[in-house]
């Protein structure tokens, strides 16, 4: 019985080079909780983790995150085709076909990228993004949210948008 291997040594170390320090995981499942509730979980076809400095998990397949209320109802759905987490900061940068929707106001955010600092507990991107209810629909160069998108702020704004004050009633 022979077996054989890679007998280019250069191969090899190519090879080793490009993986060395990369943690590697399919299929992912990821349950997020705060005081042992369920906030989320994130979903992923493949991910992979970089020890380097500096520290960062990415997900270049892309992710889909289900966030749940505390009687654990789905809230929103957050989907992009490319994440990256920053272990360091505990930042996250989305990119590629961005879509937020929340369930719970029927508003539907989509954009190119979407930075989450944790610092300032914000969404924000300065690119060309789209905010759609079931009667309007806004556009903007540049969004602003908070963690829930319970409010938000367009930079550049432009578009038809009813406030819901404004909603007549008609009798």
């Amino acid at each position: 019985m022979f077996i054989s291997c890679e007998n280019d040594i250069n191969a090899v170390r190519e090879f080793d080079i490009n993986k060395l320090g990369v943690e590697q995981a399919y299929d992912i499942e990821t349950i997020m909780s705060q005081t042992g509730h369920v906030k989320g979980v994130l979903t992923a076809p493949y991910m992979e983790r970089h020890l380097n400095n500096p520290p960062h998990t990415d997900f270049p397949k892309g992710l889909q995150v289900v966030f749940y209320t505390d009687s654990l109802t789905k809230e929103s759905i957050l989907t992009s085709n490319f994440g990256t987490y920053q272990e360091n900061s505990t930042d996250i940068y989305l990119r590629d076909s961005v879509v937020f929707i929340s369930l719970k106001t029927a508003q539907r955010l989509d954009c190119k990228d979407l930075k989450w600092d944790s610092k300032t507990n914000q969404f924000t991107t300065d690119r060309f993004c789209r905010l759609s209810t079931p009667n309007d629909t806004l556009y903007g160069q540049g969004f602003r949210a908070n963690q829930d998108f319970s409010r938000s702020e367009f930079i550049n704004a432009y578009g038809t948008f009813a406030p819901q004050d404004s909603i007549l009633s008609i009798q």
